[in-house]
């Protein structure tokens, strides 16, 4: 990866000094389906940790919503703001997942749309190039009118955690394809919890 860029950097170290690298891109704070679905996020760290696994949250919205992301998920992990989508460019360059980058208010360089990367690296070499990454998991909404343009139908975390927990043990797969959060799965936590 090109290291002149901050963003690059970042995402470079946490992807060197991790076994295995949990990514979920969200919209911002202000989307009920991605606040959901980074508390789910964070009920699946204690596991994650476990099997030395960092998760990464990364949006494009501006560095001052992240405190009221946390607050509102819970979540304490590891974060990076990206608001040029620079990491979603490289991720589509290195062929691991196509973020959609779409027009919003606020987000001057276009929101990047939710998606599930899990990386591990082969070996713990600095400079990992292309060849010393496996893709674990791969997951990019495709936003369109049926998904209320990329807010619901992402696929279950834990069910993804599960996979991955598979990969690590050198089993195989849990699940062969995923539950979907959907409209009515957010609400129904959001009023029971």
């Amino acid at each position: 990866m090109d290291s002149e860029s901050p963003i690059l950097e970042q995402f470079q170290t946490l992807l060197s000094t991790s076994e295995v690298l949990f990514v979920v891109f969200f919209r911002g704070h202000w989307c009920p389906f991605c606040m959901s679905y980074l508390s789910q996020l964070t009920t699946l760290n204690p596991s994650m940790v476990a099997s030395k696994t960092t998760p990464l949250i990364i949006t494009s919205e501006p560095q001052e919503h992240l405190p009221a992301t946390r607050k509102s998920t819970g979540y304490t992990g590891e974060a990076i703001v990206d608001v040029e989508n620079v990491l979603a460019s490289e991720f589509k360059r290195r062929g691991w997942v196509d973020v959609a980058i779409t027009e919003k208010k606020g987000y001057k360089f276009g929101m990047a749309q939710p998606a599930v990367l899990v990386l591990r690296g082969k070996g713990k070499g600095m400079g990992m190039g292309e060849g010393e990454v496996e893709v674990l998991e791969k997951w990019a909404i495709i936003p369109s009118a049926m998904n209320l343009h990329g807010a619901k139908d992402r696929p279950d975390l834990k069910q993804v955690w599960e996979n991955v927990e598979a990969s690590i043990k050198g089993q195989k797969r849990v699940h062969g394809t995923y539950s979907l959060k959907g409209f009515l799965s957010v609400m129904w936590g959001k009023i029971f919890g």
